[in-house]
């Protein structure tokens, strides 16, 4: 009895043993079967009741279970590997970060390389990425215009399409270029009436800034005025002068007409309507618009003519343009004269004084196209423009009473002859012979009296393109009563002598009514 309970505590002893090699044995086999890159990053234990290794020793690791032998792994250097810590104790109530503690991170020595990052991704540097430029269309528009411009409307849209044309180019550079001697002054008459800046190219569109333009209607100068529109703006109409073509009265003129018409229609699309279709007719369509002061309202409902209603959105394009003509490449001439004024107080041939202060006399004329003739009327208060830079000149030439400044011929009285006949003749007025001639008395001429005859009397316009005439140029006209070679030549723009020389008759030649003379033909 004592036997078999011996024997049953041994067998007992036995199967503890081997259950306990077979846990031994699972547990090396296990650990061998680690990812080596994971199993070498620590040997410190995962639980807080392992037992910690001294500071001198490290744990030896667990032989795997093959029947090889395995060479000792050796120490690591405490240099390179820190000894292992014990783990931070766990609260109960501590989450427990998963990634820290369940899942070991590799070393830095073993790292899986990384790849290359796409470039291709990458954030670009906008700082060297320059935006598209707007439009020369999108900086117009964004531009400042004193008078709103109508963009998208298709008349203005499309002018403006022609006017930045090759051609239309070509005509606003020579519109411009003829613009020059005038734009000075216009352009300060603007601003002193305050105006929209857009005014001063109005004459652009009403006669390409020629003071001699005359219009099928009559209408005459840059700003090209009718003769019954000049009452109240400081113009007159005589023998002598025909102040539309003066370009400093008629700006004067046309910015106070303008602004009569902005103050009676508080619109300046509709202001500028009027200028060209008189301020009647735009007060009318007005009234047909139930009262509203809009012009693209009247442009839409056709209220008024239609050459009025164009008007506007031509002249708009053209001042779109020309406000800034930089942003359309376009080099505008400078301003070619600034001009000062002088009174005088006797009669001036233009041709003499333009020799004498060497001014030249298509400058004279320009600035003085309200003229008739190259001789200043003969009233005392006539106001001659002349170049700025010229003034002291003219100034000591006009002071010296001995320097001629008109041409004569002199004239013997003959039998017969009245003041009334020989002004006539040299197509003049008595006033001019009496005013040369001082004493004078036009009821009693005497025989043989000598009397000085002005002989400047040439038209002021086309008198220089007359001094070489040829034969294709050349027309008939038939002698009527009263005609003499003087008026002939004022007529037809050339001088007495060269009809004479033209038809080899003298000046003292008398004239029959039939007779057939050549003269130049008018252009």
């Amino acid at each position: 009895m004592t036997n078999l309970r011996r024997f049953g505590v041994l067998i007992t002893l036995c199967a503890a043993a081997s259950l306990a090699s077979a846990k031994d044995l699972e547990g090396a086999t296990s650990r061998s079967v680690i990812n080596p890159e994971i199993a070498s990053v620590s040997s410190q234990p995962t639980t807080a009741s392992m037992p910690l290794p001294s500071e001198s020793t490290q744990s030896a690791p667990l032989a795997p279970a093959t029947s090889e032998a395995v060479p000792p792994t050796p120490a690591p250097s405490a240099q390179t590997t820190p000894p292992p810590q014990p783990p931070a104790p766990v609260s109960p109530t501590q989450p427990v970060d998963s990634q820290s503690s369940a899942s070991p991170q590799p070393d830095t020595a073993d790292e899986i390389p990384s790849e290359p990052i796409d470039e291709s991704q990458q954030t670009p540097d906008l700082s060297q990425v320059s935006p598209e430029p707007p439009s020369i269309e999108d900086q117009a528009k964004a531009l400042q215009y004193d008078i709103p411009m109508p963009w998208g409307q298709d008349l203005f849209e499309k002018y403006r399409q022609y006017y930045l044309s090759d051609d239309g180019r070509k005509i606003i550079l020579s519109t411009m270029e003829k613009a020059a001697p005038f734009m000075d002054y216009i352009q300060s008459k603007v601003a002193e009436f305050g105006v929209p800046k857009e005014l001063a190219y109005l004459p652009v569109i009403e006669s390409a800034f020629s003071p001699f333009a005359v219009s099928r209607s009559g209408a005459m100068g840059i700003w090209q005025f009718m003769r019954n529109s000049i009452q109240g703006y400081g113009m007159k109409i005589s023998d002598w002068v025909d102040d539309r073509r003066d370009f400093m009265k008629s700006t004067d003129a046309a910015l106070n007409k303008l602004v009569d018409n902005y103050d009676y229609l508080k619109d300046w699309p509709l202001a500028i309507a009027a200028y060209n279709a008189g301020l009647g007719a735009i007060g009318r369509a007005v009234s047909n618009n139930d009262g509203k002061a809009d012009f693209w309202q009247i442009y839409d409902k056709g209220l008024a003519s239609k050459q009025a209603l164009d008007y506007v959105p031509k002249f708009l394009a053209v001042a779109s343009i020309l406000r800034y003509p930089d942003l359309y490449g376009l080099e505008l001439p400078a301003s070619s004269v600034k001009w000062e004024t002088i009174s005088l107080n006797r009669q001036v041939d233009l041709k003499l004084l333009a020799s004498k202060a060497e001014i030249p006399l298509d400058t004279l004329k320009l600035g003085n196209a309200e003229l008739h003739y190259t001789i200043t009327p003969p009233e005392d208060s006539h106001v001659l423009k002349i170049p700025a830079d010229k003034t002291d000149q003219v100034k000591a030439i006009l002071a010296d009473p001995n320097a001629p400044l008109i041409r004569y011929e002199i004239y013997k009285v003959k039998e017969g002859d009245t003041l009334t006949a020989i002004a006539k003749h040299y197509g003049i007025s008595i006033s001019m012979i009496a005013k040369v001639n001082g004493g004078i008395n036009p009821d009693h001429l005497k025989i043989g009296q000598k009397l000085m005859i002005p002989l400047s009397m040439q038209p002021l316009n086309g008198s220089s393109a007359s001094s070489s005439q040829s034969s294709a140029s050349l027309t008939t006209h038939t002698v009527q009563k009263g005609d003499t070679l003087y008026s002939l030549a004022r007529r037809y723009g050339t001088t007495a002598q060269k009809i004479a020389a033209l038809n080899g008759i003298s000046m003292e030649s008398i004239l029959r009514i039939g007779q057939k003379l050549k003269v130049p033909s008018v252009p």
